[in-house]
């Protein structure tokens, strides 16, 4: 059992770095992607482009094609989910996270126990659904939000691309907030993310200290 043990907790290592590049990669094609379509610029090009020589690709752009050899065969299993598709942002990415975080998940809790019932089982499915798949996209909510928050208090005209882009993954995480506190009344944008913002984190931090807790009882049994 131990040398089982070993060989999980090696794969969720894997995984765990394997998880981090493609966050990484997400996140420098969406800047890439913005710099684009935003017209952003850095020196004589966009993000994408080396600024004394705007022909050749920049030092992101570089990273950019590297680290999309290494996470695009896997990335690419997923590219058919058309819902996940807005405008040009594709959000197919954070489901292939999603998955890869619950294996992870699965693996790591199972070699941190060492033995398997049926409430340990229960207790590592708990588990993984909740930080690979809730935990995860609450905080990708949460971030968003954040994001969204800054550049309602920019006053820049690429602001509002970036806002025009990201409104309509938020919108109904937000009016559901603004139904439960504002309902029928006429409240600044801003008020109504930032109110937005602490909800969902307080729902974060009680949902995992509930779900630690559950995990535990679980385990115990």
């Amino acid at each position: 059992m131990e040398f089982l043990q070993g060989i999980c907790s090696l794969i969720a290592w894997v995984l765990g770095v394997y998880s981090l590049v493609i966050l990484v990669r997400i996140i420098i094609s969406w800047i890439l992607l913005f710099s684009r379509i935003n017209g952003w610029r850095s020196g004589n090009g966009g993000y994408g482009y080396n600024q004394e020589d705007p022909n050749h690709p920049s030092g992101l752009a570089n990273a950019d094609m590297v680290l999309g050899k290494i996470c695009d065969p896997y990335l690419h299993m997923f590219s058919g989910v058309k819902f996940l598709r807005r405008s040009s942002l594709d959000l197919t990415p954070v489901l292939a996270l999603v998955l890869l975080n619950f294996v992870r998940s699965v693996l790591g809790m199972f070699a941190d126990i060492g033995s398997l019932s049926p409430w340990v089982i229960l207790a590592i499915l708990v588990n993984a659904l909740w930080r690979s798949l809730f935990a995860f996209l609450l905080f990708l909510l949460i971030v968003l939000l954040i994001i969204r928050f800054f550049l309602g208090r920019s006053t820049s005209y690429s602001s509002g691309n970036w806002i025009n882009t990201i409104d309509p993954i938020l919108d109904p995480s937000v009016n559901r907030v603004y139904k439960l506190f504002y309902k029928n009344k006429q409240v600044d944008d801003q008020k109504i993310v930032l109110t937005s913002i602490i909800f969902y984190a307080v729902i974060l931090v009680v949902t995992s200290v509930a779900v630690n807790a559950l995990v535990n009882f679980l385990i115990r049994l």
